[in-house]
C-alpha cells in the first residue's frame, strides 16, 4: 500500500549568493542585482549602491540570468503537484521510484514515492512536437487501472509491480505479466491512487536548468553550492548555476493557474472546439515563448473567454502574454483583459510583430471578477494559441 507522505516545513536560507538576478515585487518594483542571502523567509539583494531586504511572502519570483541546457538523452517523470524530474528511470523498489539525476552525476540516486507520480517516460524526446502528442495520448486515456504503454502503438492495463532495467512487470486480469523494458514507452498511474497533499506553508518552485522542476521546503546556498529538500523528502544538491528560478508560493502571490474560473465561452471559426489548459498550452504542451518555458499559466484559442471570480480580495493583477512556439508563422489574435466589464488592457499579437508582451500591472482593488479573452485576428483561428505566462492576483497587505 502507497504510504502517506508528512512533511516538515522551515525556513529558506540561502547564504554568500554573488549571482545576477532579477526579483519582482507585490508592490510593483523590480529589483536588479545580486541575490545575497535568502534567510528566515527574508531575501535579501545586494543593488548597485546598496541592499535591500524583503519578505518571501511579499516576492513574485526570483529570476536568475542562467541559460537552460541543451537536450540531452534522458527520462522524464511526472508529479501530482506539476512537479517534474529530468533523469533516468534506474529501476522500482518497493514503493518507491529510483531516478539517477544526469544533471547531477554525483549525487544518489532519487527515492521518488511511487504514490506521488502521476505518469513515468523512459525516453522523453528531443522534439517538441512527440513531446506533446506523448502528454495528449497519456491524458486523454480514461483508466480505473495503472496504463502502460508500448512503443508499438498499444497500452496494457494493471496493476504496477515493479521494474529494473531489463523487465517491467504488472499485474492483470491474464494474471501477472513480464514484458521487455525496452517495449515500454511510458506508463501512467491510477489516479485514484495518487496521494500528494500540498502544503499551505511557504515554500519554493526550483527550476533547474536541464528543465526539472521541484517545490522545495528548505533551501541554503554555501559556496555557490545550493541544497534543498524535496516536499517528497529527497535532499537536492547543486551548483548554484544550475538554477534558473526560484518562485515562492503560500505567501501573498496567487497564481491564477491553481484557480477555478467560474466560466470559459468559446466560439469556434468553424466547428473545432477548443478548451483551455491549465499549466499547458492550448495544444495540450509545454508553455513556450520566444524559446523560454514557463511552468505557470493558461493556455487558450481564439476565440475564448475566461471569467475568474475575485470579490474584492485582490489588489492588482500581472502577467505575461505571448504566441506559443508552436505556431508556424500565421498566428494572429486580438487580447483583452476585462476588469468589471472594463476593458483595462489591449493587444494585438502576431508571428509578424509582437509575440510577447508584459502586461502593466493591472488594479483589482474592489474588483469582483477578472475576465481574459483572445479573439480572432486578421487570420481567422490559424494558430491563435495564446499563452497567458506566470498571470498572477495579488492579494491585499
Amino acid at each position: 500500500m502507497r504510504s502517506v507522505l508528512f512533511f516538515t516545513f522551515i525556513g529558506l536560507t540561502v547564504l554568500n549568493q554573488l549571482q545576477a538576478a532579477e526579483l519582482d515585487q507585490v508592490g510593483g518594483n523590480k529589483l536588479q542585482g545580486k541575490l545575497v542571502e535568502i534567510k528566515q523567509n527574508q531575501i535579501t539583494m545586494q543593488l548597485k549602491s546598496d541592499s535591500k531586504t524583503v519578505p518571501a511572502v511579499e516576492t513574485i519570483s526570483i529570476d536568475l540570468d542562467h541559460t537552460r541546457l541543451p537536450w540531452k538523452k534522458t527520462g522524464m517523470v511526472i508529479l501530482a503537484n506539476n512537479d517534474r524530474i529530468l533523469g533516468d528511470l534506474v529501476r522500482s523498489e518497493e514503493e518507491f521510484l529510483l531516478i539517477k539525476m544526469n544533471l547531477l552525476p554525483g549525487q544518489p540516486e532519487w527515492r521518488v514515492p511511487l504514490e506521488t507520480v502521476t505518469t513515468a517516460f523512459f525516453d522523453w524526446p528531443a522534439s517538441r512536437f512527440t513531446r506533446t502528442e506523448l502528454l495528449k495520448k497519456a491524458d486523454r486515456q480514461e483508466q480505473n487501472d495503472d496504463l502502460f504503454f508500448l512503443k508499438n502503438g498499444d497500452h496494457l492495463e494493471g496493476e504496477f509491480i515493479s521494474f529494473n532495467e531489463s523487465s517491467f512487470r504488472f499485474d492483470s486480469s491474464a494474471g501477472e505479466t513480464s514484458v521487455p523494458r525496452a517495449g515500454i514507452q511510458f506508463f501512467r498511474f491510477n489516479p485514484e491512487l495518487i496521494n500528494f497533499p500540498q502544503p499551505d506553508q511557504l515554500r519554493y518552485v526550483v527550476n533547474l536548468t536541464n528543465g526539472t522542476r521541484v517545490t522545495v521546503s528548505e533551501l541554503a546556498l554555501s559556496q555557490e553550492e545550493v541544497t534543498a529538500k524535496t516536499l517528497f523528502g529527497v535532499r537536492l544538491s547543486c551548483p548554484l548555476s544550475l538554477i534558473e528560478t526560484i518562485t515562492p508560493r503560500g505567501g501573498q502571490v496567487i497564481p491564477l493557474s491553481v484557480l477555478e474560473p467560474s466560466s470559459y465561452r468559446f466560439t469556434p471559426y468553424f466547428n473545432r472546439k477548443w478548451d483551455w489548459q491549465r499549466n499547458r498550452n492550448a495544444l495540450r504542451g509545454p508553455l513556450i515563448a520566444e524559446g523560454k518555458e514557463y511552468f505557470s499559466g493558461l493556455g487558450m484559442h481564439s476565440a475564448g473567454e475566461l471569467r475568474f471570480q475575485l470579490d474584492g480580495k485582490y489588489s492588482g493583477f500581472q502577467t505575461l502574454i505571448g504566441l506559443d512556439d508552436a505556431t508556424t508563422g500565421r498566428g494572429d489574435v486580438e487580447v483583452l483583459i476585462l476588469v468589471d466589464q472594463r476593458v483595462v488592457f489591449q493587444q494585438t499579437l502576431s508571428d509578424d510583430q509582437r509575440r510577447l508582451v508584459e502586461v502593466p500591472r493591472i488594479d483589482t482593488t474592489g474588483a469582483a471578477e477578472l475576465i481574459l479573452k483572445v479573439e480572432f485576428g486578421k487570420n481567422a483561428d490559424m494558430d491563435d494559441n495564446v499563452n497567458w505566462l506566470r498571470p498572477v492576483l495579488l492579494q491585499k497587505q
